[in-house]
C-alpha cells in the first residue's frame, strides 16, 4: 500500500491508487487472523487472551489504521481526493507497521520473545537461539505462500476496482446521453 500510494501522490498513476484502494481489505483480513489466531495461542501459553504488550498494541493500531483508510475511501466520492487523502494516511500507517515489527525491539517488555529468525545470524549463526532448518524452511515456505496469495488477491482486487470504475463511466456516459 505504501509503494502505491507513493506511486500515486509522485506520478498520479490511477492504478496504484486502485491497487493500494484493493490491498486494505486484504490487509485487514490478514490482521484480524493474525490478531484472532494470536489470542486463540496466547489464551494456553500465559493465562490471557489479550494482553497490552507493545507488539499486539501496534498491532491492534495497525488494524484500526487500515480500517480507518477503508473508511476515508468510502467517504470521499471524488476518486482522486480520496485517493489523495488515504495515500498521505496510509503512510502515517506505514509507521505502525513498521513499529509493529520492531516493538519487541523498542521496548524490552511484554510478552513476545526477541526476534529469533529474521535477525543477523539467526539460521546461520552459533548462537544458542538459532532455529533448526526443521522449523525454518517450512517457514519460510509459508511466509513465500503468504506473500503471493496476498499478491494474487490485490491483483485480483485491483482488476476489480478497474472494472468498477469503467463500468461507473459507461454508466455516467449514458446517463448524459
Amino acid at each position: 500500500m505504501l509503494i502505491a500510494s507513493l506511486i500515486w501522490l509522485i506520478r498520479r498513476h490511477h492504478v496504484s491508487a486502485l491497487a493500494a484502494k484493493a490491498a486494505a481489505p486484504v490487509g485487514v483480513a490478514m490482521t484480524v487472523i493474525a490478531l484472532a489466531t494470536g489470542a486463540i495461542w496466547g489464551q494456553p501459553m500465559w493465562g490471557t487472551w489479550w494482553e497490552w504488550d507493545p507488539r499486539l498494541t501496534s498491532f491492534l493500531i495497525l488494524f484500526l489504521f487500515y480500517i480507518g483508510y477503508m473508511a476515508l475511501w468510502a467517504a470521499i466520492e471524488d476518486p482522486d481526493t480520496a485517493a489523495d487523502l488515504t495515500s498521505i494516511l496510509c503512510m502515517v500507517g506505514s509507521v505502525f507497521a513498521v513499529l509493529s515489527r520492531y516493538a519487541v525491539n523498542f521496548w524490552n517488555q511484554g510478552l513476545h520473545q526477541g526476534a529469533s529468525v529474521m535477525r543477523a545470524g539467526a539460521l546461520a549463526g552459533d548462537t544458542e537461539e538459532r532455529v533448526s532448518n526443521v522449523f525454518a524452511i517450512p517457514l519460510f515456505v509459508s511466509m513465500a505462500g503468504f506473500m503471493l496469495l496476498f499478491i494474487a488477491l490485490v491483483l485480483i482486487g485491483t482488476q476489480t476496482e478497474i472494472m468498477k470504475r469503467r463500468t461507473r463511466a459507461i454508466v455516467a456516459r449514458e446517463a448524459r446521453t
